[in-house]
């Protein structure tokens, strides 16, 4: 095994779900303390604990069934995609993990916690907040941004790219037949 292969963007994926399992912990062994609100960077940001039983930004979606399949199926989408990406395509590739092992977090708390994601991470000034989010949230957001970036690049280059030749006729007469 090469040492660009071990640690390939793969690596991306578990690094984003060991982090977020973790954090996720703390949050749960000690829910009293995150119940109150920490204040992180004043008002500004602010740790509270939060179990969000929608997709995201709280959307009821049809319930944890149906939003533990559409994790489940996107999962295993996204690890296709990252098969099928060019190895060379390392960045994207990347964003491909990192969106992977969000995925992967946020299912993993759709399966154990009853169909609830622990969030914890509140942004905002005053009464004007972002949604509660986790660090899942964050890899599925930062990691779509990404690929969003990557894959509007490369298709900006495709369109820039000259027309290909016609391929010189056969046809001496101008009739269309050899």
């Amino acid at each position: 095994m090469t040492r660009s292969s071990l640690f390939g963007p793969w690596l991306w994926l578990p690094v984003v779900l060991v982090i977020d399992f973790l954090t996720k912990r703390i949050v749960l062994d000690n829910i009293p303390v995150f119940s109150a609100r920490i204040e992180v960077l004043g008002d500004f940001v602010r740790l509270a604990y939060v179990r969000n039983p929608g997709a995201a930004m709280g959307l009821a979606l049809g319930g944890r069934p149906l939003l533990i399949a559409i994790s489940a199926v996107v999962t295993v989408a996204l690890l296709v995609f990252y098969v099928r990406t060019d190895p060379a395509l390392r960045i994207r590739r990347g964003a491909i993990a990192v969106i992977a092992g969000g995925a992967l977090g946020n299912l993993i708390d759709r399966i154990f916690y009853d169909g609830l994601v622990v969030d914890f991470i509140d942004i905002g000034l005053g009464s004007h907040r972002f949604w509660t989010f986790n660090v899942a949230d964050m890899g599925v957001t930062l990691g779509g941004a990404v690929l969003f970036l990557c894959l509007w690049r490369d298709s900006r280059v495709e369109q820039s790219k000259p027309a290909p030749e016609p391929i010189p006729s056969l046809d001496t007469d101008g009739r269309g037949d050899v």
